[in-house]
């Protein structure tokens, strides 16, 4: 059986099959986090290889490392690579399949994850120890009624010393 001619991809096509644009994969190459294209000029294209670094950059930047530690990152590993005797080109042949496979499994699982619910709410101190929430969904009363509802609560939590128990009426 024949070997399988590798896939050309055009800047677009990369960023279109790795979820990015193709401004940001011509920016990843400019920064040095994937290769550049093969060729030049107008016969210039990408393969493989670069959507599997594509891959890895993308989750390495969704575990938090930034630009630079992923370039420290790549040449850490090339160096850990060529001391074992690993050519970097059969490493990222392998691992062209499953980076792709890790990053889409992982996309898969942090999409079923429930997003944080993000509300806000006015808090409003009453005494120590004491504060009235409202949230932002409920419109606050007007500022004397507000008032006159803290001096309301003030006397109901108001106490004899011991910081305990309400005053005796």
């Amino acid at each position: 059986m024949p070997p399988a001619s590798p896939q050309r991809y055009t800047a677009a096509q990369l960023g279109q099959l790795s979820g990015v644009g193709e401004r940001t994969v011509r920016y990843y190459v400019r920064e040095r986090l994937i290769d550049p294209p093969d060729g030049r000029g107008r016969g210039a294209h990408f393969d493989d290889r670069h959507l599997s670094q594509l891959g890895y950059v993308r989750l390495l930047q969704e575990a938090g490392l930034d630009h630079a530690a992923i370039r420290r990152h790549g040449a850490e590993l090339e160096a850990i690579l060529a001391k074992r005797g690993v050519a970097c080109a059969a490493w990222e042949k392998s691992w062209a399949g499953a980076s792709l496979r890790i990053v889409q499994a992982y996309r898969r699982l942090k999409a079923k994850q429930p997003a944080a619910a993000i509300t806000t709410a006015t808090r409003v101190a009453v005494a120590p120890g004491i504060e009235l929430i409202v949230d932002s969904s409920r419109r606050l009363p007007p500022p004397a009624k507000l008032a006159e509802l803290v001096e309301l609560v003030r006397a109901a939590f108001a106490t004899r010393g011991d910081g305990n128990r309400p005053a005796a009426r």
